[in-house]
C-alpha cells in the first residue's frame, strides 16, 4: 500500500449500490474494495477508480427511474423513485452479506440479494463473493 488520493467518492458509490439493489435494479459491473470500508460491512461496498474501474447498473424495470441524493450531518442518502407498474413484480429486497471465511490474510464475504413476497421468502440469488485482505 500507498499513500495516494481517495475517500469519500467509493462512500458514495457504495451507497448507489445498495439503493438500486434495494430498488431491485441489475447490477452490470461492481468491484469490491482492498480492504473492508468502515462504512458499509463486507459484500456491501462497490469502488471506483478513475480511469479503470466504474459501478454500474441498469434500470431494469418497465419505466423511467430517478435517482435523488443528499448529504447531511455526514451521512449520504441516495432514494430511488419511479411508477409501480402493474407488469413488475414487486418485492421486499434485502441483503444477507456472511462471512465465510478468514485465513491469515484475508476475509472472504458472500453476498445474497432476498426477495420477500407477502413476507415470505420467494428467492434468494447470491450476488457476490467478495475477498478482502486484513488490515
Amino acid at each position: 500500500m500507498t499513500d495516494g488520493l481517495g475517500g469519500g467518492i467509493c462512500q458514495i458509490t457504495s451507497t448507489l449500490y445498495n439503493a438500486v439493489v434495494f430498488a431491485n435494479m441489475k447490477i452490470t459491473s461492481r468491484r469490491n474494495h482492498m480492504f473492508v470500508p468502515s462504512y458499509v460491512s463486507g459484500g456491501r461496498d462497490a469502488t471506483v477508480v478513475y480511469g479503470s474501474t466504474d459501478f454500474k447498473f441498469k434500470n431494469s424495470r418497465s419505466y423511467p427511474i430517478k435517482l435523488v441524493s443528499s448529504v447531511e450531518g455526514g451521512v449520504a442518502t441516495i432514494s430511488v423513485y419511479g411508477y409501480k407498474n402493474e407488469n413488475d413484480p414487486e418485492y421486499e429486497i434485502s441483503i444477507e452479506n456472511n462471512l465465510v471465511k478468514t485465513t491469515a490474510k484475508s476475509l472472504v464475504y458472500d453476498a445474497y440479494k432476498v426477495y420477500k413476497q407477502n413476507g415470505e421468502v420467494v428467492n434468494r440469488e447470491k450476488m457476490s463473493r467478495d475477498t478482502y485482505k486484513k488490515y
